[in-house]
């Protein structure tokens, strides 16, 4: 027998995918607010979009399986109109989450997928070249379907139900009036109310993430070393830091001032000194650090008054054991290496604080911006040789570091921890 309406699987699933692509629009405008729940967004998005793709998958089976009603007839192109309408649907909810996960699948930083926080998504064998095609294509697909689609969809079947008057929207709604008038035909949608509650159960939960507070995770900080290990030992980690090495070469300091040519001047061996940093994403530990900097240090712990101390840092040098990460951190999201190529430290007031302990307040320029930094440390000196180490956490987004998604802190904690050990020779 021919079936009047669709099956009544397919039925629900349409109306299930409808509040689902509406929530996905929803959802979508509020990825512009970079506030604490923004990362938690996207991952629901990312959700939702597979969740999407796997009923579309299910509803194109139910359509395979089961008959569906004869189409109403009407002029040719009506009905031509009509087929492309419900061809683009199905094109689009397969190529939108399609291009999604292309689109995460390529970005520089690579950002883990949960399902619902409970399943994890791989990632498709993509160049990251191609990041910028699949970030176009996919905004172009939600423009389509947003735009286009849903405003031909929605007014063919308000012009079928109120003006044709035909069975159209029955088919997919049994139980309505097919030939309403239209007051009546409005006042009986109660079919409306479960709708509204799914989209507002939605919308509400969506509210609760943008409103919801952040929780900072922890930072990961770096494992003691052993007192008695060796120089060569100490500057060896664990493969997921990094060990900022190098020739045994040297950096002069400047020549300094009349006043202080009696203060003993320092080179850094490079071999033995670090300068390492550790955050967090997404709870998993990441440790990093810098190959290349300079050190100009004139220090005499009798002579605070006349010390001096300046360290460059050169960015592009970051090595966080992930060359796509490190790209993405000397991107313009983070470092901008483009137009702030270095990081520098200049400290001229040292106070003492304790035996072995003293403190050096100075400015840091990182980013472009230049703020006050104060840097606590410990310092033993043994004949001609020093070894200085020190611990800090620096707050990335004071200078600008992380913007656009990476401006939320609920991936990427807004402290960073910062270790560094200095062994230096007098000249």
């Amino acid at each position: 027998m021919t079936p009047t309406t669709y099956h009544r699987a397919s039925r629900y699933l349409h109306w299930a995918m409808a509040a689902l692509i509406f929530y996905m629009v929803f959802l979508g405008w509020t990825l512009e607010d970079k506030d604490g729940g923004l990362f938690s967004r996207y991952q629901m998005h990312k959700s939702v979009g597979f969740l999407i793709l796997a009923l579309t998958v299910v509803r194109i089976g139910l359509r395979l399986a089961y008959k569906a009603p004869p189409e109403i007839e009407g002029p040719k192109w009506q009905m031509a109109a009509a087929r492309l309408v419900h061809i683009g649907f199905y094109v689009l909810m397969i190529g939108l989450p399609l291009t999604g996960w292309a689109l995460v699948s390529t970005a520089k930083v690579p950002v883990p997928t949960l399902w619902f926080g409970v399943v994890p998504i791989p990632h498709l064998p993509l160049s990251h070249d191609l990041n910028d095609v699949f970030h176009n294509l996919h905004g172009l697909f939600a423009k389509l379907i947003f735009y286009v689609l849903i405003p031909l969809h929605v007014g063919a079947a308000i012009m079928h139900h109120f003006i044709h008057r035909d069975d159209t929207v029955t088919r997919m709604l049994p139980g309505l009036d097919p030939k309403p008038a239209i007051l009546k035909s409005a006042l009986n949608y109660r079919w409306l109310l479960p709708l509204v509650i799914v989209i507002g159960a939605f919308v509400g939960a969506t509210f609760l993430m943008r409103g919801a507070k952040p929780v900072a995770a922890p930072v990961v900080a770096e494992a003691e070393q052993s007192p008695d290990s060796s120089t060569e030992a100490s500057a060896e980690i664990s493969p997921e830091s990094v060990v900022v090495a190098d020739d045994a070469s040297t950096s002069a300091s400047q020549a300094a001032s009349e006043e202080s040519t009696a203060l003993p001047t320092w080179v850094v061996n490079k071999s033995a000194s670090y300068i390492r940093f550790a955050t967090t994403f997404n709870g998993e530990g990441i440790r990093g650090g810098f190959g290349a900097y300079t050190a100009d240090i004139v220090f005499d712990p009798q002579q605070l008054d006349k010390s001096s101390a300046t360290v460059v840092i050169d960015l592009a040098s970051v090595n966080s054991g992930d060359a796509m990460r490190d790209d993405s951190l000397t991107g313009a999201d983070f470092f901008g290496v483009a137009q702030h190529p270095k990081a520098t430290f200049k400290s001229t007031t040292f106070t003492k604080t304790g035996p072995d302990k003293y403190l050096a307040k100075g400015k840091l320029t990182l980013h472009g911006q230049t703020k006050p930094f104060n840097l606590p440390f410990t310092l033993k000196i043994t004949g001609d040789t020093a070894l200085m180490t020190a611990t800090a956490r620096l707050n990335r987004l004071d200078f600008g570091v992380g913007s656009g998604e990476w401006a939320a802190t609920d991936a990427v904690p807004a402290e960073v921890s910062l270790d560094l050990k200095v062994s230096a020779k007098a000249k």
